[in-house]
This record gives C-alpha cells, structure tokens and sequence, in this order.
C-alpha cells in the first residue's frame, strides 16, 4: 500500500466546520487517522487498471417504466365521492391527519 499523507488537525477542523458539527481534540485525532486511512485506499484504488473496463451507472439491469402523462378531465361529481371517501369532513372539506 502506498505511504498516503496524514490528513492534518487543521484540515479535520475545517472538514467540521463544513459539515457544521463540532468535534473535541480527542475526535479530531481520532478522524486524522480514520480519515487518512480511507484516502489511503482511494490512492491504492487508483492503481488499478481500468482502461479495458465498461462504465456502469447501475448494476441491477433494472429500467424505469414511465407512464406517459396524460391530462384526465375530473368527473363532475368527482369532489363529492372523494369526500365521501374520507373518513372526516366538515363544511364540504376533507379533514386529514396532522403533517408535522
């Protein structure tokens, strides 16, 4: 494996401070190493040859299937079945559970 460089304390703070978390020194120490590690393994993935390898953007073979839009005219008593179908109204409106 190839000697990477040590991402440095200043560099950790700053990272932090992008990310808007805040870290002790203990935590900064403890992510220099972790995270110069993980850059030590994006280097040794950089030596791999791939010149004779296809992109690929997915690996499932799965596809979207994509119903075309297709504007419906709303059935005239439409707004009143809908209401009936919920289990709440008042004054003609639906009523329906809390969002947030």
């Amino acid at each position: 494996m190839p000697e990477n460089k040590k991402i440095t304390l200043k560099e950790v703070e700053h990272i932090a401070e992008l990310a808007r978390i805040e870290l002790t020194k203990k935590d900064q120490e403890k992510f220099s190493d972790e995270l110069s590690g993980v850059l030590g393994y994006v280097e040794q993935l950089q030596e791999v040859d791939t010149k004779n390898v296809k992109p690929v953007s997915q690996v499932t073979g799965l596809i979207n299937v994509v119903k075309e839009d297709v504007a419906e005219d709303f059935p005239e008593d439409g707004r009143e079945i809908m209401i009936k179908n919920f289990p709440e109204e008042k004054d003609k409106c639906i009523k329906v559970k809390q969002v947030m």
